[in-house]
């Protein structure tokens, strides 16, 4: 009986950091998997890319918080993943909220097979020539997170 629960913990050890690292990579989803055409207007074409988390600011008493991940890829056609040491932490799709040629509000929405991390997922994008990103929450007491180009 001792045996049969060692190695029940054994495959589990072995098998879990697999299915993991292999069922957590959003590196193969189809471009069209959310949807078929480019979503944002061409003042805002330039989020596509990799972009490094360097301050996060605001909150309730305005000092910030730690950064909680590394890393916010976003690819065609509205597909995101956060990173923190080289784990996916979530990814989905985004979800345009209002968009003209001078703003952009957005919404992270996880896919149906992917862990919730940014629970506080409504942002206003700003970004600065082609290598700075500032998602900017739309209101009271509530993080916002300043990114740099990594591509």
């Amino acid at each position: 009986m001792k045996n049969s629960i060692y190695t029940f913990f054994l495959v589990a050890i072995m098998v879990l950091p697999a299915c993991e690292e292999e069922c957590s990579n959003p590196d193969d989803l189809a471009n069209d998997k959310y949807y078929e055409n480019e979503i944002f207007n061409e003042p805002f074409l330039d989020i596509y890319g990799n972009w490094e988390l360097y301050e996060v600011s605001g909150g309730i008493h305005g000092i910030g918080d730690g950064l909680k991940f590394d890393l916010l890829q976003i690819r065609k056609y509205g597909i995101y993943t956060f990173i923190k040491n080289s784990a996916v932490l979530e990814h989905g799709k985004i979800v345009i909220d209002e968009q003209t040629e001078e703003s952009l509000k957005i919404s992270f929405s996880p896919d149906e097979d992917s862990e919730v991390f940014m629970f506080d997922s409504e942002k206003i994008v700003i970004l600065q020539e082609s290598d700075s990103l500032f998602l900017q929450s739309p209101c009271c007491d509530r993080y916002n997170y300043h990114l740099v180009r990594k591509d």
